[in-house]
């Protein structure tokens, strides 16, 4: 199943997609980053965050662009998680499946920024 089928299909994931950047464009702290007219960039992301079984770096190439030049910082991410999160619980979606694109959206930054987890594990064992 993909994960598109796993949200519901096409109709709720541009649901989704909407009320997420409903919210965004309220949100003082992400009103410069999404902006009135949404980017292609921005759009990029949330996409890529609800395509769970996508591991194509030319699909992900404009989200990972987008994040590396708009330089968010970490309460940026926080807010732009928590939006999407509201957004896919309010269109029903299960809690595991809400954090499983939350990490997902997570992990397309820290990509962004070069920063994988097997980074991380590696500093840990040389420590």
């Amino acid at each position: 199943m993909t994960s598109y089928e796993r949200i519901g299909g096409e109709a709720v994931a541009q649901a989704a997609l909407d009320d997420f950047f409903q919210r965004a464009q309220q949100d003082d702290l992400l009103a410069h980053l999404i902006g009135a007219v949404i980017t292609p960039g921005a759009r990029a992301f949330v996409a890529a965050a609800l395509d769970l079984d996508n591991h194509d770096e030319a699909m992900l190439a404009p989200a990972l662009a987008w994040l590396a030049e708009e330089g968010l910082e970490d309460d940026d991410l926080d807010h732009m998680v928590g939006h999407l999160a509201l957004a896919l619980e309010a269109r029903g979606l299960d809690d595991e499946l809400v954090a499983e694109i939350a990490d997902h959206a997570e992990a397309l930054r820290d990509a962004a920024l070069g920063v994988w987890p097997e980074d991380e594990d590696e500093d840990e064992v040389a420590a």
